[in-house]
């Protein structure tokens, strides 16, 4: 039986990946290789003193959270859709992406007016997770019906 610290712990990073419900935007360590792979050719390009930053700066910043725009990206490539345009806002986004050789679609993420006390990761998180969860899923079952 999990002594009862154990159970706390759990509890509490729990709620720590959600808001108001919601999955935060993932962390920078948990992208794609091919994301990070690009983040250590743009070091590299930088030269010899752009790669020791770049790296002692890298293991400070694997725990921050993804960008919005990054992790949007990332979860539609996971699902296979290829992000063309990605519209951000103070408390909003659109995003446009490929579906198909020919076929785009572009779905938003908007935060009411009752959420107006967030901190701006409080809001990026928050429109994420409302994206993932509720926005993105109604959009998929209108393009596999349009389909």
């Amino acid at each position: 039986m999990p002594s009862i610290s154990c159970i706390i712990h759990a509890m509490s990073s729990t709620l720590d990946d959600t808001i108001f419900g919601l999955p935060r935007r993932p962390r920078i360590a948990d992208a794609s290789a091919g994301t990070i792979l690009w983040a250590v050719a743009g070091g590299l390009l930088a030269g010899p003193v752009g790669a020791l930053v770049g790296g002692a700066a890298g293991n400070a910043i694997a725990n921050q959270q993804q960008p919005l725009e990054m992790a949007i990206r990332e979860y539609l490539a996971h699902h296979g859709f290829e992000v063309t345009f990605f519209y951000p806002a103070p408390r909003a986004f659109k995003v446009t992406f490929r579906y198909g050789p020919t076929a785009y679609w572009t779905a938003e993420s908007i935060m009411p007016d009752s959420l107006l006390h967030l901190s701006p990761e409080d809001s990026a998180d928050w429109l994420y997770g409302n994206f993932v969860k509720n926005e993105l899923p109604s959009v998929l079952h209108r393009i596999r019906r349009a389909s």
